[in-house]
């Protein structure tokens, strides 16, 4: 009898263990496809959310990280494409990088530019999206404003905008449609963020809600101070 008694009280322990074991495997499991269905989930808004390199973005990324054209990266040696699909615009291996990858962040700036004291229109179809890194939309433009800039990367410089358009812009000249306005005697091209004159030109990188002025003439200084109000204010709505 004590022999039977035994062998029962192993067998509903035993069975006791396998009961916990199921339990237990049955948690793990729905804890698991949890897990899985919030990373599918995250993964998909990555691949909605995520921006791609333009066609003037790439050309751009291979001059500046294919120098001698030998289709590999001049400083990491890998294919310069798979660095431009991985959103490159500066090979970020190369220690003096200064833009960094497409979506690193998301801030906006406003600005306008003058020409012989008269405001640039760029709300026009031609300017629009032409970067990923830095560019502006039909959404916050008028007839005679600037307008906002976005900004997709650190470390992005206002040369890549103007380019993008087909603009050129340095500390000498502002060149449009190609005409020149170049510093003379008498006019003189200036830069403006914040209401105060930088000499950074096109080397500038935005900071998020900046006010940036570019006026070619020879404006009074009162002038120049209407001109910065003008400035419209689209950045703050972001």
């Amino acid at each position: 009898m004590k022999l039977k008694a035994d062998f029962g009280a192993l067998t509903l322990i035993f069975i006791f263990f396998i009961v916990i074991g199921l339990l237990i495997f049955s948690l793990f499991d729905f804890l698991s496809s949890k897990t899985g269905q919030v990373e599918q989930s995250s993964s998909q808004m990555k691949r909605v959310s995520g921006m791609t390199l333009t066609a003037f973005d790439r050309e751009v990324g291979r001059g500046m990280m294919d120098r001698n054209n030998d289709g590999r990266c001049d400083s990491c040696g890998m294919p310069v494409e798979m660095c431009l699909d991985s959103g490159q615009l500066e090979c970020n291996m190369n220690p003096d990088s200064k833009i960094g990858i497409l979506d690193s962040q998301h801030i906006h700036a406003d600005f306008k530019v003058y020409v012989n004291e008269k405001p640039l229109n760029f709300a026009d179809s031609r300017f629009y999206m032409k970067s990923s890194f830095v560019h502006i939309d039909n959404q916050q433009n008028k007839d005679d404003a600037g307008g906002a800039l976005h900004i997709h990367a650190t470390g992005v410089p206002l040369w890549v905008f103007f380019k993008s358009i087909g603009m050129e812009f340095n500390k000498n000249c502002i060149t449009l449609e190609n005409k020149e306005f170049c510093n003379n005697s008498n006019k003189k091209l200036k830069f403006f963020v914040n209401g105060k004159e930088s000499n950074e030109f096109e080397n500038y990188v935005f900071n998020d809600l900046d006010k940036i002025l570019i006026s070619y003439g020879d404006e009074s200084e009162d002038e120049i101070k209407n001109q910065f109000n003008s400035i419209t204010g689209f950045a703050e709505l972001h």
